[in-house]
């Protein structure tokens, strides 16, 4: 006993002794060799001048930040194997000793008589030896872990597209650094001359002003003139060195190592980057391939999974469980033996927070998609606002581009006539610095050009790289670069645009519509929109056949409060004008006409609305419009909600469009989406048939009118 006690002394009086050590210098300069190590670890020695294909295939294959990106898809891939262990039952095995320095003895109580035996016995020996291998597996635990790894392995693929993404910034900043340093490595040269002759100038002035040849006020303005050009060549070297450093740093070179740049023909530098792809593809390529996009998808398949998971949370636990055991112990019959057993719990508090547990799951799952929508309208506006600068610095780049050959041929008639000796050194000096200013502000707005077509393909979320390549080597590296970069537009143009997609979705919806007209229930018309007098429009369907016409009319008598027009064979009906809510629509004949019987046929008069967007829930659009109807105020002109209620086809969850009617034609609705549209939000003005508002009104929500 004296042992073990001294033993847990010396345990707790170590416990109680840590307080906090600072690094030692030992330490801290390990550190950095390590790290030092890594940093500068050996690359491809450059061999010749550096193009920009080569910069980035360097700054992608030794950029540290892509270096960090790649190890977190490592890490999560190795999260992602460990997860599936967690699927596995559990089977443990245990050993163990137990000893006593006595008898575990007892004693018996006769229950009858109330008296003690008297006997003392014992059944356990006083040193035994046990094991055991022990199987268990909760059923919950295995739909738990299952959802756990799905979530892991999407995990994986948002570590690759924040890779990707990190690539394409890695991109962009290569090729602005790249074109910068172009520019800088074209201007140096010229700088040095150019600074040693305005140095010589200045000696030359204060000579003059010591010898007192001219004008004191006329030698220093002269004087102050040459420094003040001095100065502006020395701000333009102390802009442009650090552009070399700036690419060197991105391709993971050691700082102040050396190597050059392989510049760019002249046929390059004086022709711009082409655009030559649609706004509308670079949309579609850019919902389609942004990292940011693709991740917030997988998130939402995250988020559908832990919705999953909280729900498995509420049911009951079952717990199967084995076993094989040993105990040394004398006294018992069998030493060695199995058992097994099943075991259900649950917890009924589980029963209560069902709902909020459900509640809030929805939730989740509603703001990821509705996060994902806003950032789809981001990455559009985006795309939009990248060709618009691209477009508006391909224009500036024409006019600098002029003047500095304006300033060029200006600089040579300087020098013509300053060889002549008809003006003097100040004004040949002051022309090679406006032309030398004019080529570095041509350069720069090139090199502006480049990144803002860069960013045009980064807002797009062009890979420069294949999804495989078959060799990671710097050459492969590359060449793999140069492909994808000049192939790229190629790609996006393959692309369908967004209109294309929503009219592909149109004609899906068009196609699970019945393609007879049936007519809608009395109670239904309450749910209809008011709707003003219009134009009956070109049929947009197969007329009925005359002689199935009266069967059709005799088969389907149409209602009095139906919300659409039922044309007669002689002439349309006209459709009444806004009515109260409360009053069910009804359909008024001409009064010119006689009033045949009502034929229903494929040719209605057309309903004016206003697509205002869709939405997850009726509360969600019906809080979007209260929030419409509160700032526009006295602007709606008696405009009335609709909500109209779709399922998806791909998981059957409700769609809930919201728009606007009761307009007197289509005038009235282009007004009242300017308007909202002034309020950074969408509408849509569109033109419904009959048709088209009895499949809607057979799913409606209630109208909420002001």
């Amino acid at each position: 006993m004296v042992p073990v006690a001294v033993l847990t002394a010396s345990l707790l009086a170590a416990g109680c002794a840590v307080k906090p050590e600072p690094l030692t210098a030992e330490e801290n300069l390990a550190r950095v060799r390590k790290d030092l190590g890594v940093v500068l670890s050996p690359q491809e020695p450059l061999t010749k001048a550096v193009s920009m294909d080569e910069a980035m295939a360097r700054a992608i294959k030794y950029n540290l930040d892509e270096r960090v990106k790649l190890m977190e898809v490592a890490v999560a891939t190795d999260q992602l194997d460990l997860s599936r262990y967690d699927m596995l039952p559990r089977v443990v095995a245990a050993a163990g000793y137990v000893g006593r320095n006595n008898d575990a003895g007892s004693e018996s109580l006769n229950l009858a008589t109330g008296r003690r035996t008297g006997e003392s016995t014992t059944a356990t020996d006083k040193h035994r030896r046990t094991g055991d291998l022990a199987f268990t597996w909760n059923v919950l635990d295995f739909g738990v872990s299952y959802l756990r790894a799905r979530q892991n392995a999407n995990l994986v693929l948002i570590a690759d597209e924040r890779r990707r993404r990190v690539v394409q910034g890695i991109m962009q900043d290569v090729r602005t650094a790249y074109w910068r340093a172009v520019a800088a490595e074209r201007l140096l040269r010229r700088l040095e001359p150019v600074e040693k002759r305005v140095e010589g100038a200045r000696r030359d002035a204060r000579t003059l002003e010591a010898l007192r040849i001219q004008a004191p006020l006329q030698a220093l303005t002269y004087t102050r003139t040459l420094v003040e050009t001095l100065r502006q060549l020395q701000s333009l070297r102390r802009e442009l060195v650090a552009s070399k450093s700036q690419l060197g740093a991105l391709m993971g070179l050691p700082p102040g190592e050396p190597f050059e740049i392989e510049l760019p023909p002249a046929s390059i530098m004086k022709a711009p980057p082409k655009l030559d792809v649609a706004v509308e593809a670079l949309e579609t390529y850019a919902l389609l391939n942004r990292p940011e996009l693709l991740e917030e998808s997988y998130n939402q398949r995250i988020s559908t999974d832990e919705t999953w998971r909280s729900l498995l949370k509420l049911l009951p636990g079952i717990d199967v469980n084995a076993a094989l055991r040993y105990d040394s112990n004398s006294f018992l019959l069998n030493q060695r033996w199995t058992d097994y057993g099943a075991r259900i719990s649950w917890n009924l508090i589980n029963l209560v927070s069902a709902p909020a547990t459900k509640s809030y799951a929805d939730a989740q799952e509603e703001l990821v998609a509705f996060r994902r929508q806003a950032l789809s309208m981001a990455v559009l506006s985006q795309v939009h606002v990248a060709v618009l600068q691209f477009r508006e610095l391909k224009q500036e780049f024409a006019l600098t581009a002029e003047q500095a050959d304006l300033d060029t041929r200006i600089r040579s008639q300087y020098t013509n006539v300053g060889e002549a000796g008809q003006v003097g050194e100040l004004g040949v000096i002051q022309s090679e610095v406006t032309a030398l200013l004019s080529d570095l502000r041509r350069d720069l707005v090139l090199a502006d050009l480049h990144n803002a077509y860069a960013r045009v393909m980064v807002s797009a979320g062009v890979d420069p790289l294949p999804e495989t390549m078959a060799a990671d080597d710097l050459p492969s590296l590359t060449q793999a670069v140069g492909k994808g970069l000049s192939s790229w537009q190629e790609r996006a143009n393959n692309v369908l645009r967004v209109k294309d997609l929503v009219a592909k979705d149109a004609a899906k919806a068009d196609k699970t519509e019945p393609a007879k007209a049936e007519p809608v229930k009395p109670e239904s018309a309450k749910a209809a929109v008011p709707m003003a007098a219009a134009p009956a429009p070109p049929p947009v369907a197969a007329p009925v056949a005359a002689a199935e016409a009266p069967k059709a009319a005799a088969a389907e008598p149409a209602p009095a409060s139906t919300p659409f027009v039922l044309a007669s064979s002689a002439a349309p009906a006209a459709i009444p004008a806004a009515a109260p809510e409360s009053a069910p629509a009804q359909v008024a004949a001409p009064v010119s006409a006689p009033a045949p019987a009502p034929v229903a046929t494929a040719s209605f008069s057309p309903v004016i609305q206003a697509d205002l967007g869709a939405y997850a829930s009726h509360r969600l659009a019906e809080r979007e419009w209260g929030m419409i109807a509160k700032r526009l105020g006295t602007g709606m002109d008696g405009a009335g909600a609709l909500y109209v209620t779709t399922r998806r086809s791909e998981d059957g969850k409700p769609i809930v469009q919201l728009r606007a009617g009761g307009f007197a034609d289509r005038a009235a609705a282009e007004r009242f989406c300017h308007r909202v549209k002034d309020k950074q939000r969408e509408c849509t003005v569109r033109t419904l048939s009959a048709q088209e508002i009895q499949s809607d009104s057979l799913p409606m929500g209630r109208v909420a009118s002001l």
